[in-house]
């Protein structure tokens, strides 16, 4: 086997051939396949994906290769490209499946590659960054919030046992794995994590940030039953720091910045939806 054949899967994995389009030989070709061509480009680009997106890499492994290892490896290409025309002229790249992907892995490949040469036009020093932060300030705020556990029970004098077994000092974190109807915090010792403002129903709301950090609360009824709580901290509300969130800032100026490109491509679009046939998409 030759040393180089594992860089077949890379290829089919990665290398996708337009079946429709030949890939015609130019002056840097180095190999022709049928009617496809492979260029120096084509085997860097292969070696770059294989070298994980990293150039510099595949530079210093195409640099370390002897002739019969560049040879070995363009075969590997030539065997991808042979199987890629022989699906072509059995009309494969016609199955719907197949000719799905062929056209959203190129929409895909294509509006990564504009959204890059786009980004690299986009102000993102300093100045821009902190201006972005300062008028959008009220977006980088830490609510208030608490860490809480709870146990669901079907009724009150379920729940109110529970209650006095935890204040009694039992494990609530056992107590809830054992006898919460909530299954999924019951798996974690009844934890629901830090939870804010909006997150749940009133009720337990109101009972969770009314209760001082290492206390219990209960019986609270909600839509869901009725809960025991237990508050394991809590954590006021502050400004956001700018240090602290730069590098969120920094993501949600980026997305700004896409936003307003999208706004001009939609603005300039001709969009049009059948709406009576996606109605009765599914259905």
């Amino acid at each position: 086997m030759r040393r180089f054949a594992a860089a077949v899967a890379l290829a089919f994995s990665l290398l996708v051939v337009p079946t429709t389009l030949a890939l015609a030989a130019g002056p840097d070709s180095l190999m022709k396949v049928g009617g496809d061509s492979v260029s120096e480009d084509d085997l860097l680009y292969l070696l770059t994906q294989k070298a994980g997106g990293n150039e510099a890499v595949a530079g210093m492994v195409l640099s370390g290769m002897t002739l019969e290892e560049k040879k070995d490896f363009l075969k590997d290409i030539a065997d991808l490209l042979l199987v890629s025309q022989a699906a072509a002229r059995k009309g494969i790249q016609l199955d719907p499946g197949v000719a799905a992907k062929l056209r959203w892995d190129a929409v895909n490949t294509l509006a990564k590659a504009y959204v890059e040469r786009m980004s690299a036009g986009w102000d993102l020093n300093e100045k821009a960054i902190k201006k972005y932060f300062e008028a959008h300030r009220e977006n980088y705020i830490t609510k208030e919030a608490v860490h809480v556990r709870h146990i669901l029970a079907e009724n009150e004098p379920e729940a109110r046992t529970l209650l006095l077994q935890a204040l009694s000092g039992e494990d609530f974190g056992e107590l809830a794995a054992k006898f919460s109807k909530d299954q999924g915090s019951a798996e974690r010792g009844g934890d629901l994590g830090w939870i804010q403002k909006g997150d749940t129903v009133p009720e337990f709301e109101q009972a969770a940030f009314s209760t001082p950090k290492g206390g219990f609360a209960g019986p609270v009824r909600s839509e869901y039953g009725w809960h025991v709580i237990q508050v394991l901290d809590k954590r006021p509300e502050s400004e956001g720091v700018y240090e602290a969130v730069k590098n969120q800032v920094v993501r949600d100026l980026q997305q700004s910045y896409l936003e307003e490109a999208l706004a001009s491509l939609r603005k300039d679009a001709s969009l049009a939806i059948d709406e009576k046939k996606l109605e009765a998409l599914g259905k």
